[in-house]
């Protein structure tokens, strides 16, 4: 059995457009439940660089909201119940945000300039984040 590759930011950024739009119409179900899943998998990824460059912030606003924005990611991780609708679309932001903050790390620390800085392969999301 081969492992899987990591997700791409092309992967990532699809899922959480795809929870949004299941979250409007059907939060239920094997399809929502998968991409619940996936969604749980990239904040496991994402958790650790994103909170690495959340308390190197020097903005002590932006450092707090980002902590706490990672705090929320963490219980997210913990918490498997809830309304299905809520918890799509709460996993879906808490994947872009954490995306947001490790692709600005990776802008601040060079592209590629550590490992907790490539969490993922593939395309970085788009500069527009």
């Amino acid at each position: 059995m081969t492992a899987q590759p990591p997700p791409t930011w092309i992967d990532m950024s699809r899922d959480v457009e795809l929870a949004l739009a299941l979250a409007q119409g059907r939060p239920t179900g094997p399809a929502a439940d998968e991409v619940r899943k996936r969604l749980r998998s990239y904040l496991r990824l994402l958790v650790g660089p994103a909170e690495e460059y959340a308390t190197c912030l020097t903005d002590l606003r932006a450092r707090d909201i980002a902590i706490a924005t990672v705090g929320h990611a963490r219980g997210l991780l913990r918490d498997q119940q809830g309304d299905p609708e809520a918890v799509l679309r709460l996993l879906a932001k808490s994947v872009s945000c954490l995306m947001r903050y490790v692709h600005q790390a990776r802008g601040e620390r060079g592209v590629g300039s550590t490992p907790a800085a490539r969490p993922t392969a593939g395309t970085p999301p788009p500069s527009t984040w």
